[in-house]
């Protein structure tokens, strides 16, 4: 099969590898319809993600958001079916230990991270194999490209937003940090799960725009320094959540300048070293929350949003031109979610 595959730190090229096989009894190949770009796809390329999934074993293929419809099927599987359409979750489960049994399978001891934990290959080919605790079965007419972003952008933004709930009030006001691949669901999704008033910021003014388009009371746009004034200004002392999808901030301005006396920190998504001063959290008393992916029935839960107009905005790309894709994800010129199509 082709593949985008890392042959070394700071290098993609597509090129022939060999095809998957089914090995477990609960085994699934899936034929790639369509596979998110996500940021952490150019730290595993960069070397970024060596301190928490150590030295990946090269060539390596990357991509953890991934549609397609079922290839072959393990003896035991009973779930899917060959031709099936179906949405991955990003993690691979064991479904046996402590936080599988308890619903929180993104805290499996066991799992396995297509395309992100440095052996298991991911979505940036034309087959890729997986198991079947992480199929998401889909309608005959669901619309693959569109459904890609969902598998991690849309559900880390899902996660976050419930895990932020009990931190608002009705009448709250709340910042989302970046409307890229993740910060444009967060938006859509306060919106419709919130009776909160939302501030879309961004760096570039087309994305801080876009943010009013999708729903967003206001925006503001440029450094994050100009932004946190304009923000300070509007709610006259701070907002009362945060929700970072950008690792945004600086050396002088951090997320946690944005709230107020009580506020919350949303961190979603991994970034650069988060800053705290501590004397200034406890006097403000500032929560701060972190969020990792989220769980399958919160997928399964994210894909009936689209019957309330959720939208996963998206560029396709064929896989052939992995570069251009991953590119326009580091120039920030790609609206939503780059999707690689075989």
């Amino acid at each position: 099969m082709i593949a985008a595959v890392i042959p070394e730190f700071g290098r993609m090229k597509v090129r022939e590898v060999d095809d998957p096989q089914l090995s477990g009894s609960t085994d699934v190949i899936v034929k790639v319809a369509a596979a998110g770009v996500c940021r952490t796809d150019l730290e595993t390329m960069s070397g970024g993600l060596v301190p928490a999934y150590g030295q990946p074993v090269f060539p390596y293929v990357a991509g953890h958001e991934t549609t397609g419809w079922v290839e072959a099927v393990g003896s035991e599987v009973s779930v899917v079916a060959p031709g099936d359409p179906v949405l991955l979750h990003p993690l691979i489960t064991c479904g046996l230990c402590d936080g599988c049994r308890a619903g929180r399978d993104m805290y499996c001891s066991n799992s396995r991270f297509p395309g992100v934990d440095a052996t298991t290959w991911g979505g940036f080919a034309e087959y890729m194999l997986t198991g079947e605790r992480a199929v998401v079965p889909l309608p005959a007419d669901a619309d693959l490209e569109e459904l890609a972003g969902y598998s991690d952008a849309g559900l880390t933004a899902y996660h976050a937003v419930k895990r932020l709930i009990p931190y608002l009030n009705p009448n709250g006001t709340v910042a989302v940090i970046g409307v890229g691949g993740v910060g444009h669901f967060a938006v859509q999704l306060l919106r419709e799960m919130t009776s909160c008033t939302v501030i879309a910021l961004d760096v570039d003014s087309t994305r801080a725009q876009l943010g009013e388009q999708l729903g967003a009371h206001a925006s503001f746009h440029g450094p994050i320094e100009t932004m946190l004034a304009s923000v300070l200004e509007l709610t006259n002392g701070g907002v009362d959540a945060v929700m970072d999808c950008a690792s945004g901030g600086s050396q002088s301005v951090t997320p946690l300048d944005f709230v107020r006396k009580g506020g919350t920190v949303s961190l979603v998504g991994g970034g650069a070293s988060l800053n705290v001063d501590t004397l200034s959290a406890v006097v403000k008393e500032i929560t701060i929350v972190t969020n990792l992916v989220g769980t399958y029935t919160e997928l399964q839960e994210l894909i009936g949003t689209q019957r309330s107009g959720i939208r996963s905005l998206h560029t396709t790309f064929p896989l052939s031109d992995t570069t251009e894709a991953l590119h326009s994800l580091t120039t920030g010129s790609v609206v939503g979610r780059a999707v690689l199509v075989p």
